[in-house]
C-alpha cells in the first residue's frame, strides 16, 4: 500500500471513530443505515490515487502540433506525434463535437468549410467531406491542391514510373488528365495552372484554366529539351520558364529563358548566343540556382548565370595552398570556388531584348530595391580578413537600366538583419553605429532617423552586438516600424516624427508584431530581405514578459484587446482568414498542451483538444521561479522543477542543467521520453525523484567560464539554502556551450557529485585555432565577437583564455564526469571531448566518454538517443542515489 493510500485509510478510520458515538445513540435501523454509509464512504468519495510515471508509460505521451484552420474558423486540423506509435492527423469542428482521424498523415488542406484532404505517405490521398463525414481514398497521389475558387481538386499521381496530373471535381471524380507531367505551378489567383509535360519525344508547357470550365492550351512544344522552373508574375499577368538543353558535365549545357504575356498572348525568349554582351564563359543556371523571377511590373526577368566549366584548381588530388593573405580560408575557397559556383544574378528586358549581368565573382551577392530598378551588390570578403560571423564590407548600388554603379555604403555589416528594403521600392533602411538610417532611391539621400531617440537599439544578449531589427513598413510607405528591447516605434522616413506604438517597457513586456502562420517580418529578396507592409493602426501583437506571455490586438484608437494572456506558455497563434476566429496553444509544466479556439467578437473560448489526457492519472512535479544574485550582486532568475510526489519532509537529489539563459522554460510542458537528442529530459528526472534546476547566467566579457561558474554555484546554493535538496547529491549537465560550461565549472568547485557534458569545448586555445567545418572558417570569431565572449584575441589575452579553459585546470576536477559526443560532429569536433578525456585520464580522474558513430552535434539515431538517455540517467542514479546496478559505470571508473 503506497503513501497516499495509507493517508486516505487513516483519514477514513478517524472519520469512522469520530462518528461511532453518534451511531450508538441512534435507533437500530437508522444506526444500521449510518454504518453502511460510513463503510461505503471510501467507495463513493475516495479519489483514485495517482500513479508514478515509469518508463513503461512513456509511450502514452505525444506531442501536439497545430496544422490548419479553415477560412471561417469552423474546422481545425492538428497532429499528435508519438515516439512509439503512428503519428496521427486530426480534423475537429470548432465546437469540439466531431473528430476525424488520419493515421500516418502529417498535414492537410481545407477546401472552404466543406472538405479536407491529406496525403497518406506512400499510399495516396484521403478526401473528407465534413458535411456528410464521407471519405474517399485516391491511390498513387504524391501531391495535391485545391483551386482557390474551391471548384477543382488537382492531384499529381505516380505509378510504374509514370507521372500524370488529374483535374478532378471536389468529390474526386476525374474531369481531365495529362500524362507525363514532371511539375506544375498554380498562378497567384489559384485558377490557372502550368504543366511541364514530356510525352515520348515531345516536351511542352501546357496552360490549364479552371474557372467554371476547364480549358487547355499548349503554350510551347519542342523536341529539343525539357521545360523547367516555371514561375508566375506576382500579378499573374505573365509567366516564365526555362528550356534545358545539353549536358553540364561536357560543358555543352544550354538553357533558354521563355517569357509569356497572357494579355498579348505573346512569347519572348532569351538565347545567350544571340546577345552581344553575354559572357562567353557563362551559361544560364537551372534548378534552384536559376533564381528565375519576374519583376513586379513584368518589364524584366531575373535569372542566374554560372560557369560553363568549373575551375579545376581545387580538385581533391591537388596540393592545398593556404596563403597567408587569404581573406577566405582554403576550405571556404574550395567549397565556393572563390564564389564561382554561386549563380550570378542577371536581368533581361524582353521587349527591348537587352541584358545586364548584375552580380560577378567580385560582387556575388545581390539585394534589389522594392521596384526592382536598383541592385545592391556586395562581397563579404572584399576587405581585410575579419574575425566576425558577419564581416563588414562595402556595398555598391547599380541602376539597372543604365548599368551605372557607385559605392553606396562603406564598411557596413553583412548581417542582413541590419538591412531592410521597403516594399514600395522607395527606401532602404540600414543599421550602423547604433542608429537606423533611411536611404531614398529617388533622391539619393541618407537620413539618420533615430539620432534624436534616446533608445537602446542594439542588443548584445548573445555576445554579438546586433540590432533589434525592423518590424515592418507603414502601408503608406512613409513610415518604418522599429523595435527596441520592449516596444515598437513608428518613425517617418525623413526622421521628422517618432511615435511610440506600444508601452511595454514600464511593465517589463516586450511587444512584437505577430503574423499568423508567419514568424518572419520580411520576405526573401535574393540574398537579402524586403520588409512587409503593416497597418500601424491595427496590429496583432505577440507579448512576452518575464513569467507571462500571450497575444493582443492593438487598435491605436481603442487600445489593447487580449486574445490570450497570462501565466503558462501561449504559442502558435493562427487566425481564420475570413473571420475573427483565433486558435492558439497553451501549456504549463504541469498542464499538457491544449489547443484553444476563440472568437474575438464574443470572447467565447473553447478547448478544442487537450493533449495527453492520461497526464491527470500520474504524479507530476511543479515548476517554480527562483531568484538569486551572483557575486557581483546582479539579480538573476532560474527555474526549479520539483520531483513528482514531493514530500517536504525529505531532501532530494538535484540535477542542474545549464545553457546561457533558460528561464523561458518555466511554463513549458515536457513529455517523458527515452528518445532525447541530448539525452536530457526534465520530466524523466522529476518522475524519478529529482529536483531539476535551470539557472540563468550573466556573462562578464573575457570570462565566459568564470561567469558560468559564479552564476551556477550561486543558484545551486540558493536551492540548498531553502533546505529542499541533499547538498551532497547534486549533479550538473549541459550540451554544446552548456557542455563547455559544465566542463569548466567542475574545475572550479566540488559542489557537484556528478556531471555530464555533451559535445562541449574543453581547450580554448586549440578550439580558437581550429576550423569550424560547417562554415569553413576559423573559430576565432566565436571568441572575439560572439558566444564565447572573450572579446580579445588569444594573443592579446593568453591568461584569460587559460583562465577560462577547462583543460588548463583538469587536475582540480574531483567530480566524476560522463562525456559524450557524435563522431561526425563538425560544429564542435569530438576531438574537444577527447582532449578533456585525456587530460582527466592523465590526472587519474573518474570519467567515461561516449562517442556515437554517424551522429553529429545532437543525436539523431533513435537507438543512440535511447542509449544516451539511459546512460545519463544511470550516471546520475549511481552517483546521486547510490544505485550500483550500472556495471558499465563500475567497470569504467573503478
Amino acid at each position: 500500500m503506497n503513501q497516499i493510500q495509507n493517508s486516505l485509510l487513516l483519514q477514513h478510520i478517524k472519520f469512522c471513530n469520530k462518528h461511532l458515538a453518534i451511531r450508538q445513540k441512534l435507533p437500530p435501523k437508522l444506526a444500521l443505515y449510518v454504518f453502511f454509509w460510513l463503510v461505503c464512504y471510501p467507495v463513493f468519495g475516495q479519489v483514485q490515487p495517482k500513479a508514478p510515471v515509469t518508463e513503461a508509460d512513456y509511450h502514452l505521451w505525444g506531442t501536439l502540433y497545430f496544422d490548419k484552420i479553415s477560412d471561417l474558423g469552423n474546422w481545425v486540423s492538428y497532429r499528435m506525434d508519438y515516439d512509439e506509435h503512428p503519428d496521427t492527423l486530426f480534423v475537429k469542428n470548432a465546437a469540439a463535437t466531431t473528430t476525424h482521424k488520419f493515421p500516418e498523415s502529417t498535414t492537410g488542406t481545407f477546401n472552404k468549410e466543406s472538405q479536407f484532404a491529406c496525403l497518406v505517405p506512400g499510399k495516396g490521398l484521403e478526401l473528407l467531406n465534413m458535411e456528410t463525414a464521407s471519405r474517399k481514398f485516391i491511390p498513387s497521389v504524391t501531391s495535391f491542391l485545391f483551386t482557390t475558387n474551391g471548384k477543382f481538386l488537382i492531384t499529381q499521381n505516380r505509378a510504374a514510373s509514370v507521372n500524370w496530373v488529374c483535374i478532378r471535381d471536389t468529390n474526386g471524380k476525374i474531369l481531365d488528365s495529362i500524362i507525363g507531367v514532371s511539375s506544375y505551378k498554380l498562378n497567384p489567383a489559384g485558377d490557372t495552372m502550368l504543366c511541364s509535360v514530356t510525352e515520348g519525344n515531345n516536351n511542352s508547357i501546357v496552360q490549364i484554366t479552371m474557372r467554371n470550365l476547364i480549358a487547355k492550351k499548349i503554350i510551347v512544344q519542342d523536341k529539343a529539351g525539357t521545360f523547367t522552373n516555371m514561375v508566375w508574375q506576382n500579378s499573374g499577368q505573365s509567366f516564365a520558364f526555362l528550356q534545358h538543353l545539353g549536358d553540364a558535365v561536357s560543358g555543352n549545357e544550354r538553357n533558354t529563358v521563355f517569357y509569356y504575356r497572357l494579355k498579348e498572348q505573346k512569347m519572348y525568349h532569351f538565347e545567350p548566343e544571340r546577345i552581344n554582351n553575354f559572357p562567353d564563359d557563362l551559361r544560364i543556371a537551372n534548378g534552384y540556382e536559376s533564381r528565375l523571377t519576374i519583376s513586379d511590373d513584368g518589364s524584366k526577368i531575373f535569372f542566374g548565370l554560372i560557369k560553363k566549366i568549373p575551375t579545376a584548381e581545387y580538385a581533391d588530388n591537388e596540393v592545398q595552398i593556404w596563403n597567408g593573405n587569404d581573406k577566405r580560408l582554403y576550405p571556404q575557397r574550395k567549397e565556393y570556388r572563390d564564389w564561382e559556383i554561386i549563380a550570378k544574378l542577371a536581368a533581361w528586358w524582353p521587349r527591348e531584348n537587352s541584358f545586364i549581368q548584375i552580380a560577378s565573382d567580385d560582387k556575388p551577392f545581390v539585394v534589389l530595391d522594392g521596384k526592382q530598378e536598383y541592385a545592391i551588390t556586395f562581397n563579404p570578403t572584399d576587405r581585410e580578413l575579419q574575425y566576425k560571423l558577419y564581416p563588414n564590407t562595402n556595398f555598391f548600388l547599380t541602376e539597372l537600366k543604365s548599368g551605372k554603379t557607385r559605392l553606396w555604403l562603406e564598411n557596413q555589416s553583412t548581417d542582413m538583419n541590419n538591412l531592410s528594403i521597403s516594399p514600395d521600392g522607395k527606401y532602404a533602411a540600414y543599421f550602423t553605429k547604433g542608429n537606423w538610417w533611411i536611404y531614398s532611391f529617388s533622391a539619393g539621400t541618407y537620413t539618420n532617423v533615430t539620432k534624436k531617440m534616446n533608445l537602446a537599439l542594439l542588443s548584445e544578449e548573445n555576445g554579438e552586438p546586433t540590432s533589434f531589427g525592423v518590424e515592418g513598413w507603414g502601408l503608406d510607405g512613409q513610415t518604418i516600424v522599429l523595435r527596441d528591447q520592449y516596444d515598437l516605434w513608428e518613425i517617418t522616413t525623413n526622421g521628422s516624427s517618432c511615435q511610440r506604438i506600444t508601452f511595454g517597457m514600464e511593465k517589463g513586456i516586450s511587444y512584437r508584431v505577430k503574423r499568423p502562420g508567419i514568424d518572419l517580418s520580411r520576405k526573401s529578396n535574393f540574398d537579402g530581405f524586403t520588409g512587409l507592409a503593416i497597418d500601424v493602426n491595427n496590429l496583432l501583437l505577440e507579448a512576452t514578459a518575464k513569467e507571462d506571455n500571450g497575444y493582443f490586438i492593438l487598435d491605436r484608437k481603442k487600445g489593447m484587446y487580449p486574445i490570450a494572456w497570462g501565466t503558462g506558455f501561449i504559442s502558435n497563434l493562427a487566425k481564420a482568414e475570413g473571420n475573427h476566429v483565433y486558435i492558439y496553444q497553451e501549456e504549463d509544466f504541469d498542464r499538457p498542451p491544449s489547443l484553444k479556439i476563440k472568437n474575438s467578437k464574443n470572447d467565447k473560448v473553447n478547448i478544442l483538444i487537450q493533449s495527453n489526457y492520461q497526464h491527470k492519472n500520474y504524479l507530476w512535479g511543479k515548476a517554480e521561479a527562483i531568484h538569486y544574485r551572483n557575486s557581483k550582486g546582479i539579480k538573476l532568475n532560474g527555474v526549479l522543477f520539483y520531483p513528482a510526489a514531493y514530500n517536504p519532509e525529505k531532501k532530494y537529489p538535484m540535477v542542474v542543467h545549464i545553457y546561457e539563459k533558460l528561464f523561458d522554460r518555466l511554463h513549458r510542458y515536457f513529455n517523458p521520453s527515452q528518445f532525447n537528442m541530448e539525452g536530457f529530459n526534465i520530466a524523466n528526472l522529476t518522475a524519478k525523484g529529482y529536483f531539476v534546476l535551470l539557472p540563468d547566467i550573466e556573462y562578464e566579457m573575457g570570462n565566459p567560464g568564470l561567469s558560468a561558474a559564479d552564476c551556477t554555484i550561486a543558484a545551486t546554493k540558493e536551492v540548498i539554502r531553502r533546505g529542499l535538496v541533499n547538498s551532497d547529491k547534486i549533479g550538473l549537465t549541459g550540451h554544446s556551450f552548456g557542455g563547455y560550461e559544465t566542463n569548466f565549472i567542475i574545475t572550479q568547485t566540488d559542489l557537484f557529485a556528478a556531471a555530464v557534458s555533451g559535445a562541449g569545448i574543453s581547450d580554448l586555445r586549440s578550439h580558437y585555432l581550429s576550423i569550424g567545418w560547417p562554415l569553413g572558417s576559423a573559430e576565432i570569431w566565436r571568441y572575439e565577437s560572439q558566444q564565447l565572449r572573450m572579446n580579445k584575441s588569444l594573443f592579446e589575452d593568453k591568461d584569460g583564455y587559460d583562465r577560462n579553459s577547462p583543460v588548463a585546470h583538469a587536475d582540480r576536477v574531483n567530480t566524476p564526469l560522463l562525456l559524450w559526443s557524435g563522431e561526425e560532429d563538425r560544429q564542435i569536433h569530438y576531438y574537444q571531448s577527447i582532449a578533456f578525456y585525456l587530460a582527466l585520464q592523465r590526472c587519474f580522474k573518474k570519467e567515461i566518454m561516449l562517442v556515437y558513430p554517424s551522429d553529429r552535434h545532437v543525436i539523431y539515431d533513435r537507438s543512440h538517443q535511447k542509449d544516451l538517455t539511459r546512460r545519463i540517467e544511470e550516471w546520475f542514479d549511481y552517483y546521486l542515489k547510490d544505485k550500483s546496478e550500472a556495471k558499465w559505470i563500475v567497470n569504467g571508473t573503478k
